[in-house]
């Protein structure tokens, strides 16, 4: 078994996360096809916030943080979490573009739960039924865009409600899944914990001469 499959096994429900986010990325998809529905280009608005305006879990940030440990950057975000203020945006966020990158999310194909229904998905009405939630900034390009979108899942076009795929989500693991923290806070105790698991792992294949990277040298995880 690869370093990455045992720290996947390791953690409660997290290939059942990976099958979720597939469901639900197959949904806005077929979504957005039949709304003509998309971001903005070069808008961003939505990561330039403060980061507690963002919440995740430490369940929806392990996919990420597995793929910054092996990448031998674990230690590097660590830091930058440290040096990161409440009030600032998420750290996963380039505000402006460069030769690298068109800005936005640096980690876009691990963003978590919020991140991918925001702008895509619907709120479920006391009455139950699903009542589109556009982004603002598309509602502002096109104010006619959420009547008729409605109108479509009125008419039966499936859209991703958000509370249902954050209780898919919850119950997936009941210590790292159900407790919501501001997204960089998410993402530090992510790291923290898979930091940890690898350690472990090294101590245990030590022998062998089959070392994955070694987590940080941490006390109590919290």
């Amino acid at each position: 078994m690869t370093e990455v499959a045992q720290l996947f096994s390791s953690f409660q429900g997290l290939n059942e996360l990976l099958a979720v986010y597939n469901d639900l990325d197959l949904l806005i998809t077929a979504f957005k096809n039949k709304t003509q529905l998309d971001c903005l280009k070069g808008c961003r608005e939505c990561c330039n916030t403060p980061a507690y305006h963002i919440e995740a879990s430490v369940l929806e940030m392990l996919p990420l943080s597995i793929h910054i440990w092996q990448s031998g950057e674990g230690e590097y975000w660590l830091q930058k979490l440290s040096e990161t203020r409440p009030e600032e945006p998420c750290v996963l966020y380039i505000s402006s573009p460069s030769v690298k990158s068109e800005g936005g999310c640096s980690q876009y194909g691990w963003r978590p739960l919020l991140c991918r229904l925001f702008g895509f998905s619907a709120i479920m009405h006391k009455h139950g039924k699903p009542v589109v939630a556009l982004c603002k900034e598309a509602k502002k390009i096109n104010p006619h865009l959420e009547g008729k979108i409605q109108g479509l899942i009125d008419g039966g076009l499936k859209v991703p409600i958000n509370s249902h795929f954050a209780e898919r989500v919850s119950f997936l693991n009941p210590f790292y899944g159900q407790k919501l923290y501001p997204i960089n806070e998410a993402f530090r105790l992510a790291l923290e914990v898979v930091g940890y698991r690898l350690t472990l792992i090294s101590d245990i294949q030590s022998d062998s001469g089959n070392t994955p990277p070694k987590g940080p040298s941490l006390g109590k995880i919290a």
